[in-house]
């Protein structure tokens, strides 16, 4: 079984300006640069024939690229936070893209989660060890946090492989939009 997701990946400025504001929240585990992405879809344990299959439709997406904005921030998980993220919308062709995707991904048999799609990047997951009014009060901080609009210009479908650190995302196809 392959553990995977499919998401957009970020340049290299737009990851620079997220790890700035990734501080003062003590024992908050933050995401290295290199694993900062918009997830689309988390697919989990997946066969390799799944997968095969997926990527054939995935590879028929015909979109043209867009722009995403990213600004704002907030914490998952209420009163006990335990993910810290970056908020993000892309207007109806983000929401076209996701829908589509998820429909792939039926399509190939594979269960993914049914909740609401809320896109966002996320910065930090927050365990036990996490001061809640940290988490709180790091949301309201950088609430004014901005980038300049981040075009999308394709999307990845990515292999997670976990271990006793952070995860490490491998792209193992990448799917371009039209300009």
């Amino acid at each position: 079984m392959i553990r995977s997701f499919i998401a957009i990946s970020l340049p290299d400025a737009a990851t620079e300006s997220l790890m700035e504001i990734q501080d003062n929240v003590r024992n908050a585990r933050w995401i290295e640069a290199d694993n900062l992405h918009l997830t689309l879809i988390f697919l989990g344990d997946c066969t390799r024939n799944q997968l095969l299959e997926l990527d054939a439709g995935l590879s028929a997406i015909s979109m043209d690229a867009f722009d995403l904005d990213i600004s704002g921030t907030g914490a998952f998980g209420g009163g006990k936070p335990h993910v810290l993220y970056a908020k993000v919308d892309g207007g109806e062709p983000l929401r076209r893209l996701q829908s589509k995707i998820q429909r792939l991904a039926d399509d190939a048999g594979i269960g993914t989660e049914r909740r609401k799609y809320n896109p966002h990047i996320t910065l930090a997951r927050c365990g036990g060890g996490v001061i809640p009014a940290q988490a709180i009060e790091w949301t309201i901080r950088n609430n004014l946090f901005s980038l300049p609009p981040v075009t999308a210009h394709g999307f990845g479908l990515f292999r997670s492989d976990l271990g006793t650190g952070m995860p490490v995302y491998t792209e193992l196809m990448h799917y371009d939009l039209m300009f």
